[in-house]
């Protein structure tokens, strides 16, 4: 698996999907803050095949998921002002999980919206595989934040009304799903 650089419809793509979880978080990104977009995709991937995100048949989950946590923890050992990840689900909302015991402290709800919270040391492939296995969504969001895990749940805890926005400011990459769900879009932000 190799991660390479796309073009301008990437940007469209993202700001589509974004779009598509109506408000929430997703809700706060204007698609002029996104930029240099990179998927992950095999090393003899047919290169027409890149700008139709929405096909499959172009890679696999586990090679992209591999592939995309090395990369965000090489942008980590760039930038070590990154800390945490946001596992967006943005179509669950609390009342939507049935939990046997109390939520996991992972859990965390952005207007009304299920995300996840974890320090970014904590990536591993696993993670991202139990991510989609427990997702409600079919569409994947996650936001590498420059906020720590502590200071994201005590804003959660607070609840301001402009959540999503003091959210998106510390956020400085983007990853949706494409390719049918077998790989990961992501685009830096900067949108301070």
């Amino acid at each position: 698996m190799v991660a390479l650089r796309l073009e301008d419809d990437a940007i469209d793509f993202m700001a589509e999907r974004l779009a598509e979880a109506e408000g929430g978080l997703p809700g706060a990104f204007r698609q002029e803050a996104l930029w240099e977009p990179v998927v992950f995709v095999p090393d003899f991937v047919d290169p027409i095949t890149l700008p139709g995100l929405d096909q499959g048949g172009v890679a696999n989950q586990e090679g992209a998921n591999a592939e995309f946590t090395s990369y965000l923890h090489f942008l980590k050992q760039r930038n070590s002002k990154l800390q945490s990840l946001i596992l967006d689900d943005p179509f669950a909302r609390a009342q939507d999980m049935d939990y046997a015991g109390p939520p996991p402290d992972e859990l965390i709800t952005i207007e009304g919206k299920l995300a996840y919270l974890y320090d970014l040391s904590e990536l591993t492939p696993d993670l991202i595989w139990q991510y989609r296995a427990i997702a409600v969504s079919y569409l994947k969001l996650i936001y590498v934040s420059e906020m720590t895990v502590e200071e994201i749940h005590q804003l959660c805890d607070e609840e301001p009304e402009d959540l999503p926005q003091r959210l998106a400011r510390g956020i400085r990459h983007i990853a949706v799903n494409a390719y049918d769900d077998e790989s990961w879009l992501m685009v830096r932000h900067e949108d301070r």
